[in-house]
């Protein structure tokens, strides 16, 4: 028995003093230093074996413009062309990553190599500082990562799709500073998120698409308190929404600040934090009759028609496909509160209240007259109305077609 372990001691080793080796020589011919000697090595011996060649004939040379240029000079000056530009791609243009088999790949964001590498890597920008970390597959960012600026401040961190935010992510200010957090689709907000202010106060929770609010979500103010859920449209609150809600609705999907305008059987209620005001006559005469939204009042110069924003007469004929009549007409109060909240100490028309408490208003007086272009669109009246005559607008009131109910 102990003659057979001596035998098989043998054989191993025997065998180790074979394989070793060949090893030791396959390591040494896989690793970059003596790939690099054995190169240079190379390049030398051409340039010896070249160099050392006189030519002797006539076909030795090239004929360049009169002048005779030995050929061997010329494979040479072509060599050490080759040689440098390597040079500048290994060591100045980081062709190369680095060579610790642990370490995250590293490359320069034009790096040749880096259009075929996958995996987790970091990429450098012009200047030298770190851009990205993260998945990339055939050299596009695709999959986790992170983006930092100049600063080192992290910009992005999420999913990627060939270069560009996809998938749930979250966005940074330029400080640091929380901006969205939730879905993106080709570098816009678009799905379900949340978007923050630059103070860090959450502004708006809900649904989004090509980078704006669009669809249901809810609304906060700077403090970060709630004040209105609903439908939004380009970053706006639908407002027709609101027309024939009752006041009691009204006041379940809109919480923020308000301001009521009372005279006799007429009011207007301002909703400050959505730039808008809910007006009607009150008809009632039984305290079951609820009060209801009949006209909406937009306390904006600019009417977002798609990804524009209407300011003129002009611009507003264009959209709705009709030319407005302009007339000059006699304010009501929900229109003299609205000329006083957007046209302020120039307002030219008089309204004239007194404090009731600090949410209501008691109008003792209004006057003045104003122009107006009514549109109507999509079973909805929209009138544009300003003190002045150069076809701008203060303010927008939305009413429901005349003949409508629905």
């Amino acid at each position: 028995m102990d003659n057979l372990s001596n035998l098989f001691s043998v054989l191993v080793t025997t065998a180790k003093s074979k394989i070793t080796p060949l090893v030791t020589k396959f390591r040494l011919w896989t690793s970059w230093d003596y790939i690099w000697a054995k190169l240079v090595a190379l390049v030398q011996n051409l340039f010896t074996n070249v160099l050392n060649i006189k030519p002797r004939h006539k076909k030795d040379y090239y004929e360049i413009f009169g002048w005779l240029v030995s050929k061997k000079l010329a494979y040479a000056a072509v060599a050490v062309a080759g040689v440098l530009s390597l040079y500048y791609l290994i060591s100045v243009r980081n062709i190369l990553p680095e060579s610790d088999a642990d370490a995250v790949k590293s490359y320069s964001y034009d790096s040749l190599l880096l259009r075929f590498a996958s995996g987790t890597v970091q990429i450098k920008a012009a200047s030298g500082y770190l851009a990205y970390e993260g998945e990339v597959d055939s050299g596009a960012v695709t999959g986790y990562g992170t983006l930092y600026n100049s600063s080192g401040v992290v910009v992005y961190q999420g999913n990627f799709e060939y270069n560009q935010y996809d998938g749930t992510g979250t966005r940074y200010y330029d400080d640091g500073t929380l901006m969205y957090t939730g879905d993106f689709v080709d570098n816009e907000f678009s799905g379900s998120g949340k978007l923050y202010r630059e103070s860090g106060t959450l502004e708006y929770d809900g649904e989004f698409l090509a980078g704006y609010k669009e669809g249901s979500g809810s609304l906060y103010d700077v403090s970060g308190s709630l004040v209105y859920t609903g439908t939004f449209s380009k970053d706006e609150p639908v407002y027709s929404e609101l027309l024939g809600q009752k006041a009691s609705d009204i006041s379940g999907s809109y919480t923020g600040e308000r301001l009521v305008y009372d005279q006799d059987d007429s009011f207007a209620v301002v909703l400050t934090d959505i730039g808008a005001i809910y007006a009607n006559d009150v008809s009632a005469s039984t305290l079951e009759d609820e009060i209801t939204a009949d006209r909406i009042l937009v306390l904006k110069s600019k009417f977002t028609a798609g990804n524009s924003k209407l300011s003129d007469k002009d611009s507003l004929d264009s959209y709705f496909g009709t030319v407005a009549e302009v007339q000059t007409v006699d304010v009501d109060l929900s229109q003299a509160v609205a000329f006083y909240l957007t046209e302020g100490e120039e307002c030219k028309i008089s309204l004239e209240v007194s404090q009731e408490y600090d949410d209501y208003l008691e109008v003792e007086a209004y006057s003045g007259q104003c122009t107006a272009y009514t549109y109507t669109k999509d079973g909805l009246t929209y009138t544009f109305l300003s003190t002045g005559s150069d076809g701008t607008f203060s303010f927008y009131t939305i009413e429901k077609e005349e003949g409508r109910t629905g």
